[in-house]
C-alpha cells in the first residue's frame, strides 16, 4: 500500500524522484513482515496442536486466533496483488480456507458452551463448597 501510494503524495508534494525508493521500501517491509507471519503461523500451529493432544479445554480466548489468521490471509493475497506469483495465492486461499474452518469450529463451540451454561463461567470466581461443618 505504501508503494502504490508513494508517487501521488510524494508527487505532489515535490519529492517525487524519491517515489521509487519509497516503493522498494515498501516491497521489502512487506515480503520481511508476511515471512514474520509465517513464522508466527507455524509456532501458533505447533503450540495449539501440542496443547490439543495434552486436551486444551475451549475457552472464548480461541477467538483469538481468528484476526491474526485473517489479516494474514489478506496481506498474503495482497502481497500476490503486487508480486504475482501463483503460489502465494494458492497460500492466500489455504489461509483463508483455514481461517472458515477455525471461524466454524469456535463458532459450534462457542453456541454448544453458552447453551450448557459453563461458557461464560469463571472456574477462579466459584466460591468453595463448605462441608456443612
Amino acid at each position: 500500500m505504501l508503494g502504490a501510494a508513494a508517487p501521488t503524495i510524494l508527487g505532489e508534494n515535490g519529492l517525487g524522484s524519491y517515489a521509487s525508493a519509497i516503493q522498494g521500501v515498501g516491497l521489502i517491509g512487506a515480503v520481511m513482515l508476511w515471512g514474520y507471519g509465517i513464522w508466527w503461523f507455524a509456532m501458533a500451529a505447533l503450540i495449539t496442536w501440542k496443547y490439543l493432544r495434552e486436551g486444551l479445554p475451549f475457552n472464548m480466548g480461541w477467538w483469538g486466533y481468528t484476526f491474526p489468521i485473517g489479516v494474514y490471509a489478506l496481506a498474503t493475497l495482497r502481497l500476490h496483488d503486487v508480486l504475482p506469483i501463483g503460489a502465494l495465492l494458492v497460500y492466500g486461499a489455504a489461509l483463508v480456507a483455514v481461517l472458515a474452518a477455525l471461524w466454524g469450529i469456535v463458532g459450534a463451540r462457542t453456541l454448544a458452551g453458552a447453551w450448557r451454561g459453563d461458557l461464560f463461567v469463571s472456574p477462579c470466581l466459584i466460591e468453595p463448597l463448605t462441608t456443612g461443618d
